[in-house]
């Protein structure tokens, strides 16, 4: 083989695996697949699914936020392979931000008090180490995680639904801080859920 031809062969190789890695990140969307799971008190509410996989139902009456309050957050997801200190601390990340949306809410004397419960439904975490591996094969980190989340606000006293939302969401591919740590494409679609849940408290 001559130089010339060796030369191009070096430079095809990594440009070849770097077009299947542009390829494969190409298609991966942060739609994540989901299942009722039993969670919510109600599906049949629920809008179909929109473009980003997500059902939802916007509260039709106001809030009161001074008596509305989180009142169940939990785990509901199965085979995850997480230690009970990882569970804990994904659990009270979603606490913690669906409190912000809480916090947000306009004083409302006369709205209806709500309780805010949500479930954690399935986990989907990364390998730090194995991505490093494929960014140094592929120039790119294939694997990717999230995670799929419930939510639903009932009003007090008689526990209708007045808001949920059910979510599947992978973090996005732009965001690669989040391929080289374990837990925190996981947050990202916690927060996701939160942030879209906020505004459906808002009639």
């Amino acid at each position: 083989m001559s130089q010339f031809c060796q030369d191009r062969y070096r430079y095809f190789i990594p440009r070849l695996w770097l077009g299947v890695a542009v390829l494969f990140l190409s298609a991966c969307g942060t739609n994540m697949a989901t299942k009722q799971s039993g969670f919510l008190s109600d599906y049949h509410r629920l809008s179909p699914a929109s473009g980003d996989g997500g059902r939802w139902l916007k509260t039709p009456v106001t809030l009161d936020p001074a008596h509305t309050v989180v009142t169940q957050v939990e785990w509901r997801a199965k085979n995850d392979g997480l230690s009970p200190e990882e569970r804990t601390a994904l659990l009270s990340a979603l606490r913690t931000d669906l409190q912000r949306q809480l916090d947000r809410l306009p004083p409302s004397s006369d709205g209806r008090p709500a309780e805010v419960r949500a479930a954690i439904t399935d986990v989907s975490t990364v390998s730090p180490s194995l991505n490093v591996l494929s960014t140094a094969m592929f120039a790119a980190p294939l694997e990717r995680g999230g995670a799929a989340i419930e939510i639903e606000a009932l009003e007090a006293g008689n526990h209708r639904q007045l808001a949920a939302l059910s979510l599947g969401y992978y973090a996005p591919m732009s965001d690669l801080k989040a391929r080289f740590s374990k837990l925190a494409s996981a947050q990202i679609a916690l927060d996701k859920a939160a942030g879209d849940f906020g505004p459906l408290l808002h009639p």
